[in-house]
């Protein structure tokens, strides 16, 4: 298996990826708790869903784990 090296300016790009969906997932969370209205509290914790999967699908890629153990 052959090692692959990215740039540093591209692991920049990526760390920053992470973060936003993180921060993305965490505000949209935040929001929902705070939600009284049933179907905006719905769309908050679907959008805090998928953030956080596309946080932990990102990681996941970057630590090497095979595309079919990624949820």
């Amino acid at each position: 298996m052959t090692q692959h090296q990215i740039s540093t300016k591209d692991l920049l790009y990526l760390k920053d990826v992470l973060e936003w969906n993180l921060l993305a997932s965490k505000k949209a969370h935040f929001a929902a708790s705070q939600c009284t209205n049933p179907q905006l509290k719905s769309s908050l914790e679907a959008c805090c869903t998928m953030h956080k999967n596309h946080y932990e699908r990102t990681a996941a890629f970057l630590s090497g784990q095979p595309q079919d153990q990624i949820q």
